[in-house]
């Protein structure tokens, strides 16, 4: 019987690894053409090799926007357009509201939740096959808090609206936007962000008891949820967010007292820290541990003046009446390449 997916024109981000291989190595066993876009290209590579004709290797920054208009070329030179369309790459940070640098918290955002945005707005003319999809993956924690993951949940959490506003604007158009939200899975998301082998291993043993159906989800149980998600089966399903969790959404949040980053530990903090520290000290402290020769003394502002010179110097502070000027300063516009591309649209 021959497989719905036939010569589908997909593209998978986070394709390297977890979640998003599964995907691409089940719509490659099925026959379609693959764009699989991720950082490890020695693995992108290895999978190109064996689906000759097949698959395409992108190595990307998907934060950057540039990358993404490249992404959008190389799709559309090498496969006419897309049909499906899953969006796999993620990245977290531990943090909560007092620790996370606003660095990492607008890394985490770009990853996680503006890119997709700009990959929805930048593929949309060129989804022009039958029953085109959009599957966004999420977490959990995109509807449910997790105390020390202030940015990653936030991220979700937009994630998880962005895909019910894209839907509901895309319909007309007859593409369906839907997501999964996948936690916990077994994947090596964990290791990336410094966890060793045994925390890792008492992590999965004291998740598993808290999930009804006692196990984590593997990945290749999220990509047969994103698989159906994808396919005709599902050709009435927009707007949705199914949950492949094991039944973990049912049970309690995960949320523990939280009494804040200055007055509590976590592994990018000194041990013994003394709850009365100030800031100042804390920060310095965790510059002497982490940093050495390279400290950089951290000040904090403490009167009116202080903090206006702050947000002069600064590329990101400002105040809320002058955000938006302060941050589109920065862009730069680059051509979209849109006519060049419209000759290699190929229609099904």
């Amino acid at each position: 019987m021959t497989s719905e997916f036939l010569n589908k024109r997909i593209v998978v981000t986070g394709a390297s690894s977890g979640i998003g291989q599964a995907c691409a190595i089940y719509y490659l066993n099925n026959g379609a053409k693959v764009a699989l876009c991720g950082r490890d290209m020695e693995t992108l590579k290895e999978i190109g090799k064996k689906y000759p004709g097949q698959a395409t290797i992108i190595q990307m920054e998907i934060c950057e926007d540039v990358a993404i208009l490249d992404l959008k070329s190389t799709v559309v030179e090498i496969l006419g357009g897309v049909d499906i369309f899953v969006n796999c790459a993620g990245v977290m940070f531990d943090g909560d509201v007092e620790k996370t640098f606003p660095q990492d918290f607008d890394y985490t955002v770009d990853v996680n939740l503006r890119a997709v945005f700009l990959i929805i707005k930048h593929f949309l003319s060129y989804f022009n096959g039958k029953n085109p999809s959009i599957i966004n993956v999420s977490c959990l924690y995109g509807s449910k808090p997790q105390n020390n993951l202030t940015a990653y949940c936030m991220s979700k959490a937009g994630l998880e609206m962005l895909t019910k506003f894209a839907a509901a604007e895309l319909a007309s158009a007859g593409i369906r936007v839907n997501a999964v939200t996948a936690c916990p899975v077994d994947t090596n998301f964990q290791k990336y962000v410094g966890v060793s082998d045994n925390e890792y291993e008492r992590f999965k043993e004291r998740v598993s008891k808290n999930i009804p159906l006692g196990r984590m989800a593997s990945p290749d149980d999220v990509a047969r949820a994103i698989v159906f998600l994808s396919s005709n089966r599902s050709s009435t399903i927009t707007g949705h967010i199914l949950k492949v969790d094991g039944g973990r959404s049912l049970t309690s949040s995960g949320w523990v007292p939280w009494r804040g980053s200055v007055n509590m530990n976590s592994r990018y903090e000194p041990d013994g820290i003394i709850p009365s520290l100030q800031i100042n000290e804390l920060y310095n402290s965790i510059y002497d541990k982490y940093i050495g020769s390279n400290k950089k003394e951290v000040e904090y502002p403490k009167t009116e003046n202080d903090i206006e010179k702050l947000i002069d110097q600064s590329n990101w502070a400002t105040r809320s009446s002058g955000a938006h000027d302060k941050v589109t300063a920065s862009y730069k516009p680059m051509p979209s390449n849109d006519d060049y591309l419209q000759k290699f649209i190929t229609k099904k």
